[in-house]
């Protein structure tokens, strides 16, 4: 499924300081969003739920909603259907086995400046990431580590995210779970996917 590739590809990322370096990690604050992606030719657009590091992504495609609901810490993607009212799991594995690559859970980064962005001060960084597939990758966040831009390149082309009309607030617990009653079946590797995808970026 299309989402499923988008939904898993945007890294969350905070900055914490060393005597050495600056480090990228998980976020830990709550907000809302709407986030726009752009990969290979194509954009995509929804509304976007994080806390503590998990997020929720809201979209339409064709005229139905798809849920994303990644939870990073369990190595998990969730992908809720409402209109079906079923869901699918995918683990790190299987992402992988469709060009997904993930991000570590630290990364280092050198700063570049500082710029608004959609009314947000922020700070730029020059992400240095392992994945040799990876290139220009650049991220802004805001003081309290809200990534509200990151833009880069992979073996399949250049890719982009940016967030829009960012609200900070604590986000029910509710949003980075599946409704009561759906089980959400496991996608083994070897299954192909359900529909094509944006490949390239990191999750």
């Amino acid at each position: 499924m299309r989402l499923m590739r988008i939904a898993f590809a945007i890294p969350f990322l905070v900055f914490a300081f060393s005597a050495n370096a600056i480090t990228l990690r998980l976020p830990e604050t709550g907000y809302s969003a709407t986030r726009i992606v752009n990969a290979s030719g194509t954009e995509i657009s929804g509304k976007l739920y994080s806390q503590d590091g998990k997020e929720r992504w809201e979209t339409m495609t064709n005229g139905m909603q798809n849920v994303a609901i990644l939870l990073p810490r369990e190595s998990r993607l969730l992908v809720y259907m409402p209109h079906l009212n079923m869901a699918m799991e995918m683990n790190p594995e299987s992402a992988a086995e469709r060009g997904l690559r993930p991000m570590p859970e630290e990364v280092e980064a050198v700063e570049e400046g500082r710029e608004t962005i959609d009314g947000e001060e922020t700070t730029r960084y020059r992400i240095l990431p392992e994945d040799k597939n990876l290139d220009d990758v650049r991220a802004w966040l805001t003081a309290d580590g809200i990534p509200v831009k990151i833009t880069g390149r992979s073996t399949q082309g250049e890719f982009s995210m940016q967030l829009t009309d960012l609200q900070r607030g604590e986000q029910d617990a509710s949003l980075f779970r599946l409704p009561d009653g759906v089980t959400p079946m496991k996608m083994p590797m070897g299954m192909p996917g359900m529909a094509g995808g944006i490949p390239g970026m990191p999750f």
